[in-house]
């Protein structure tokens, strides 16, 4: 282990806890870290005190500039020795006392794509990681490692992530049925479409065991939705990307997680509807590759219209939400449905990020979370978490606050009420300990003051009715089955729409139900100080921040340069750059960042 790795965090600064060493053979030993092996006394996070720039130079100005820090990598193997990756194990030591004290039930594990039962020691069972990071590569400008519990302290490239699901040559994948993989437990014969309406029954599928007798629970179980469309180009990326998601949050937790394709037939007069299991299997063959068939569910427009017919609309644009509420009628053997687009990538371990991400959102109190929720939380600017949190208190002295639920007339909410009259009696404890029925990952902001397009876009509301309303771009989120419920009752008996992306927030907020942004990190190409970007992003009065005609989110592209160089958002150019150089493409002369950087170098 003591050799140079000139790609990550200097040596002397990594210090190791290695959970396990695992000898494969006589010859080989592959070491297994955790999540917390890898620590180092170099932060990944920014300062308020390190910020010493001059006043903020936007519109015009150095924040523009791209970061080079941000484009350096990719030399691991042409500058001298590179470094040994080591299985990465975020899952917890299922079937020990330490479980069994919280959990009922015993752990299982799954057979594999090689017809082998799982190993957690295994480098073509789990991915590999690099321990430290990338050699003077930028910290995230907005949500922190820190904050979140998520791993900060180690990386992956194309090979240590990807390298056992594509150039395997052990595995014929085309004869792989992950469908059947996953659900050997769960509802191995589902339905291949949709239904037409809604099921008679609402009963749920899971097998209810008797309460334990110490109130200990199973783990929560979680669906994993990626949505499709029948249209779109299977890559050889996209597969590898979903035989990652069943391996990482399926398979090696013991079915904690099932991934799902949600396929949308845009075409009207594909027969999915029918008996003829050969007129089925050729459907599946023309839209999906065959290692995916079982675990496809088909619908089309037609299905939606059926299942909400007192609303008007059923776009995927403006009723993104309408297919898995669907599907969560009839699918009802999860407790929380993620809801992912096949464009969507993460290179770090995902288990280890859908967990560390509902355990944040499990830890939130309730006392000013609608506030807190419609921050971008800054470090360079806020400081620590609990700064954070503090100067939102103070903040919001003589402010109203939301506490417990806003709803309308229509509106019956089934959330909880609040353990007391106001906040200000509350020291920061109810919430604590709750799961959220709401996860996202951006802010949620109040969009009725603003210019934001669609903040005004309601179906079935009386003219002159100016409804409560919050909103987070990007429908890629966390809901329970409770919130999704309320979503469907709404519209199928109330005959109300509400736009894609204030859905779930604004039922979660008519309902009183817990809703929570999480500040996962996210980087910026570009040399904005945080506390440029701190006026940028977070404008507006404390209980209303981005609710106001200077909000970020405002359709008038003031701030689309800002926009496309963050890694994660609704539409974004370094995401995409990133990804690719992670992958060793070339640059794309076709992509508006790359186009620009590509003429430059040719310049």
């Amino acid at each position: 282990l003591q050799r140079e790795t000139p790609f990550a965090v200097p040596l002397e600064d990594i210090f190791w806890h290695c959970s396990l060493y695992y000898h494969c053979s006589s010859s080989t030993i592959y070491i297994v870290i955790c999540p917390g092996d890898v620590v180092s006394n170099i932060s990944r996070e920014l300062k308020p005190e390190d910020d010493q720039s001059p006043p903020a130079l936007e519109p015009i100005g150095l924040g523009t500039l791209h970061d080079e820090k941000f484009y350096r990598g990719g030399t691991l193997t042409v500058n001298g020795t590179p470094a040994i990756p080591a299985i990465y194990d975020p899952y917890p030591e299922y079937n020990s006392q330490q479980w069994h004290d919280e959990f009922v039930g015993n752990f299982q594990a799954c057979e594999g794509p090689r017809g082998k039962t799982l190993s957690r020691t295994s480098p073509k069972d789990m991915m590999s990681v690099y321990p430290g990071i990338q050699k003077d590569f930028p910290s995230p400008m907005l949500g922190s490692y820190s904050t979140t519990g998520i791993d900060g302290y180690v990386c992956a490239d194309r090979s240590s992530q990807l390298g056992a699901y594509g150039s395997a040559s052990d595995v014929n994948w085309n004869e792989t049925n992950w469908g059947s993989l996953q659900s050997r437990r769960h509802h191995p014969t589902s339905p291949p479409s949709l239904p037409l309406h809604p099921p008679l029954s609402t009963r749920t599928f899971r097998n209810q065991a008797p309460p334990s007798p110490d109130n200990l629970q199973h783990k929560t179980r979680s669906a994993v939705i990626l949505r499709a469309w029948s249209d779109m180009e299977w890559t050889e990326n996209i597969k590898q990307n979903i035989r990652l998601l069943i391996m990482e949050l399926s398979l090696h937790s013991g079915s904690e997680y099932e991934v799902v394709i949600l396929l949308h037939v845009k075409d009207k007069s594909i027969p999915i509807y029918t008996e003829d299991p050969l007129v089925m299997n050729d459907i599946k063959a023309q839209f999906v590759p065959a290692e995916f068939h079982n675990m496809v569910v088909f619908f089309n427009d037609h299905t939606l219209a059926s299942w909400y017919r007192k609303v008007e609309e059923h776009s995927s644009g403006l009723q993104y939400w309408q297919p898995l509420q669907a599907f969560s009628r009839v699918f009802q053997d999860f407790d929380y449905y993620w809801q992912f687009e096949m464009s969507s990538r993460f290179t770090g371990h995902t288990y280890h990020f859908l967990e560390k991400s509902t355990e944040f959102a499990k830890r939130q109190p309730r006392k000013y979370l609608w506030e807190r929720n419609a921050y971008f939380y800054i470090p360079g600017t806020h400081g620590t978490w609990n700064n954070f949190v503090r100067g939102i208190k103070s903040s919001m002295k003589g402010r109203m606050s939301v506490w417990g639920s806003n709803s309308i007339p229509q509106v019956t909410p089934v959330g909880p009420s609040p353990p007391v009259a106001s906040p200000d009696d509350d020291d920061y404890e109810w919430g604590v300990g709750e799961e959220a029925d709401l996860i996202t990952f951006l802010p949620i902001f109040d969009p009725t003051n603003t210019k934001w397009l669609f903040g005004d876009h309601f179906w079935g509301i009386s003219e002159g009715v100016n409804p409560p309303r919050v909103a987070s771009v990007v429908a890629m989120a966390r809901v329970s089955k409770n919130l999704l419920d309320q979503m469907h009752n709404l519209q199928v008996q109330q005959g109300i729409g509400i736009f894609t992306e204030m859905t779930a927030p604004t039922l979660a907020l008519w309902h009183g139900l817990k809703a929570v942004y999480v500040p996962h990190p996210l980087y910026v190409d570009g040399k904005w100080t945080p506390k440029e970007l701190g006026r940028i992003l977070n404008p507006g009065e404390p209980d209303k921040i981005n609710g106001g005609e200077n909000s970020f989110w405002n359709w008038d592209h003031r701030w689309d340069h800002i926009l496309y160089r963050m890694t994660y958002m609704f539409t974004t150019q370094t995401a995409e750059d990133f990804y690719r150089r992670w992958l060793g493409y070339p640059v794309d002369s076709n992509q508006y960042t790359d186009g620009l950087r590509e003429k430059k170098t040719q310049e």
